[in-house]
C-alpha cells in the first residue's frame, strides 16, 4: 500500500511540474512578453513640465498603463491605457476623458519589427497610429501620427527610465 501511495504521489508531482513547465512556456512565446521592457517608470522632466507613463504588470496578458503630464504641479493631461493580449492579437486602449467623450479607443498591432511596435486604429480621427520602440536599455521613444483634417501630423513622446 505504501509502493502505490508513494507512486501516486510522484505521478501528481510529476505531472503538475511538467503543468507549470507548459504554462512558463507559454506565457515567455506570448506576444505581450516582447513588451516587458516597458513595464516600470518614465520621465521626461523639462524646465515648466513633468511628463511620466507608468507601467505594470496585471498578469501574463495584461499590461497597465498611466500616463500625466505636470505644468506647475498642475495636471493637464491623465490617461490610462490598456495593453492587452486576446489570442494572438496585441490591442493598445487608451482612455482620455478630454478626447473621444472619455471613451477608450482600442489600436490592434500590425507590425512589430526591430523592437518597433505599430498599432493602429484606421477608423480613429487622430491619431491613427500610436508606436513604441525601446532604442536603449533606459529609453522610450513613442510617437503618434495620422491625418488630421487632411493633413499629417505627429507628435513625440521621449523617456527614459526613472
Amino acid at each position: 500500500m505504501k509502493k502505490i501511495v508513494f507512486i501516486l504521489l510522484v505521478f501528481i508531482q510529476l505531472l503538475y511540474s511538467c503543468n507549470n513547465l507548459s504554462d512558463k512556456i507559454s506565457n515567455e512565446n506570448k506576444a505581450i512578453a516582447k513588451l516587458d521592457w516597458l513595464l516600470g517608470t518614465w520621465e521626461n522632466i523639462q524646465d515648466e513640465s513633468e511628463f511620466y507613463e507608468i507601467w505594470r504588470k496585471e498578469n501574463d496578458s495584461v499590461f497597465y498603463g498611466e500616463s500625466f503630464l505636470l505644468v506647475s504641479k498642475d495636471t493637464v493631461f491623465f490617461e490610462t491605457i490598456l495593453l492587452e493580449q486576446i489570442r494572438e492579437d496585441l490591442f493598445l486602449t487608451p482612455t482620455n476623458k478630454g478626447q473621444n467623450d472619455g471613451n477608450p479607443v482600442t489600436f490592434k498591432l500590425i507590425s512589430n519589427e526591430n523592437n518597433v511596435f505599430v498599432f493602429e486604429n484606421k477608423e480613429h480621427d487622430f491619431p491613427q497610429r500610436i508606436i513604441y520602440t525601446n532604442p536603449t536599455l533606459d529609453s522610450l521613444f513613442a510617437y503618434i501620427e495620422g491625418n488630421e483634417n487632411g493633413k499629417y501630423r505627429k507628435t513625440d513622446f521621449r523617456f527614459k527610465r526613472n
